[in-house]
């Protein structure tokens, strides 16, 4: 009976928590946005989430090493993918190889 009382009380607070998440991150997908950092060799970008560093990408994402972008423009379209990305659902993004060549960018 006991073991019962916390499993409703653990999927409670775990509806709870789901729920709160979504609303905050809904009220916050208005106010994201692309900030493209001049790096040592290259490129990369930061997500902003209401001014405040979210994100922080130094290399290209999905591919092996630390390489950087090449260009401003590179890093700033797979920015605008990531913020596109959470904006549909809350979470942190994934980039792939094949939405990387869907962009253009060179690898």
């Amino acid at each position: 009976m006991i073991k019962k009382n916390w499993i409703y009380l653990l999927f409670a607070f775990s509806v709870i928590a789901y729920i709160t998440s979504v609303l905050l991150y809904t009220k916050d997908a208005d106010k994201i946005e692309a900030k493209a950092l001049h790096l040592d060799k290259g490129w990369g970008y930061q997500i902003l989430v209401r001014k405040r560093v979210y994100i922080t990408q130094h290399a290209i994402p999905a591919v092996e090493g630390n390489k950087e972008f090449t260009t401003r423009e590179q890093a700033l379209k797979v920015a605008d993918l990531v913020i596109s990305k959470m904006k549909k659902k809350a979470g942190l993004p994934s980039v792939t190889l094949k939405e990387l060549d869907s962009l253009g960018i060179e690898k």
